[in-house]
């Protein structure tokens, strides 16, 4: 039986999967592991070094701002030498960037470590979704980037409690720990991924990704979502504080999303295609953003914190998969890297615009301008879904 045939009768499960995505999804789940460090850079620097909050914040942005580049490099390089290449090259880099963090005597070279850290940061990402959209059947990508965000979601989980630990001891072995899951990840890829992964395919299309409007929408529907996304961890823990709460409760809170998540995936059934289910999965999770703008005390602010993660369970690889359908056979990584770029712009954006909101109008005016921005998002998909004209079976 074929490998197509075995994921269709299958369900799309991970163990029927083609080898090169199981060995794509373990070394994604081992990498998420130690993927801690990045939000203890700007207490990093302030502890350690005596930077200025705002200056550290600056430093965060650069950062964020340096992954843009990243993900187009990253594209390019898959594009013209190969995904496991591109892979490999992406992680080593990234390890290096973590270990010059951590060894940085001074805010000056952490700022420069910072910088290079941005800049190897996303070059692995368009050629591992590349080569998981190369190697999967059509059917089953949904299912597929929906299992690995249900994989990345719980290794978060792990991550965080090993941060708890290891950040009591010093900040710098955060940094330490990540570099060596992001060389350990580098070093599976390299051991069990084949070498036919980094043959360079023929482009049936060399045209640009920006001159396809679905693409250009996806784009900006990516960056809308991803800004509010990213602003929820910063500004969850300051919520919980100004409830009377104990903003470590934030951790309490995560793991119920995570769990929601893992519990909820098996449980999807094709009912939408899959420009609309994306659209229902933004009104979820703008009625989970409204909960909490709205939640006092810790019950009811993991009621919408569960509410939140299924909006996010809807959401899990649409984006992805709608990506690879409308990508061109063998340019799929450079079109992933545009995509992916609606992350870069929201994590240089959403920071800056999410401390104006909390700091001018508290956390209820942050939550509620979260879930006006999300249902947007959401509209603009309902009404667009024509133009967009792809359906896909849902997980």
């Amino acid at each position: 039986m074929s490998a197509q045939r075995r994921v269709q009768r299958a369900g799309a499960t991970a163990w029927v999967l083609p080898r090169e995505v199981k060995v794509l999804l373990l070394a994604r789940f081992v990498n998420r592991l130690g993927a801690f460090s990045l939000p203890f850079l700007a207490a990093l620097l302030v502890t350690r070094h005596g930077v200025e909050v705002g200056a550290a914040g600056l430093v965060v942005g650069a950062f964020g701002l340096a992954t843009i580049p990243s993900r187009l490099i990253g594209g390019r390089l898959a594009t013209r030498r190969g995904a496991r290449f591109a892979v490999v090259t992406g992680l080593a880099a990234t390890a290096v960037a973590q270990l010059l963090v951590a060894a940085a005597g001074s805010a000056a070279a952490v700022t420069l470590a910072a910088v290079l850290l941005g800049l190897s940061f996303e070059l692995y990402e368009p050629a591992s979704q590349a080569l998981i959209a190369d190697v999967t059947p059509r059917a089953a990508l949904p299912a597929v980037f929906g299992v690995l965000g249900a994989m990345l979601a719980v290794a978060g989980i792990v991550a965080g409690l090993l941060a708890a630990v290891v950040g009591r001891l010093d900040l710098r072995l955060l940094f330490v720990v990540d570099a060596a899951t992001c060389l350990a990840c580098a070093g599976l890829v390299l051991l069990k991924l084949s070498a036919a992964s980094n043959v360079v395919a023929e482009s049936s299309s060399r045209t640009s990704p920006w001159s396809d409007s679905r693409l250009r929408l996806l784009f900006t529907i990516g960056v809308l979502f991803a800004t509010v996304y990213i602003t929820i961890p910063v500004a969850l823990p300051l919520t919980l504080a100004a409830r009377g709460l104990a903003p470590s409760d934030a951790g309490l809170l995560g793991a119920a999303a995570a769990a929601t998540i893992a519990l909820g995936l098996p449980l999807l059934r094709p009912r939408h295609d899959l420009v609309h289910r994306m659209a229902w999965g933004h009104v979820v999770l703008a009625a989970g953003l409204v909960l909490t703008a709205v939640s006092t005390d810790l019950l009811t602010l993991l009621g919408a914190s569960v509410v939140v993660a299924l909006g996010d369970l809807l959401l899990l690889g649409c984006s992805q998969a709608l990506v690879a359908s409308i990508a061109p056979p063998g340019d799929r990584a450079t079109w992933f890297a545009a995509h992916g770029l609606s992350w870069g712009v929201a994590l240089t954006i959403g920071p800056p615009i999410a401390g104006v909101l909390l700091a001018t109008g508290g956390p209820r005016t942050f939550w509620l301008a979260s879930a006006v921005v999300t249902l947007a998002a959401g509209a603009a998909l309902g009404v667009t879904a024509r133009r967009l004209a792809l359906r896909m079976p849902a997980l």
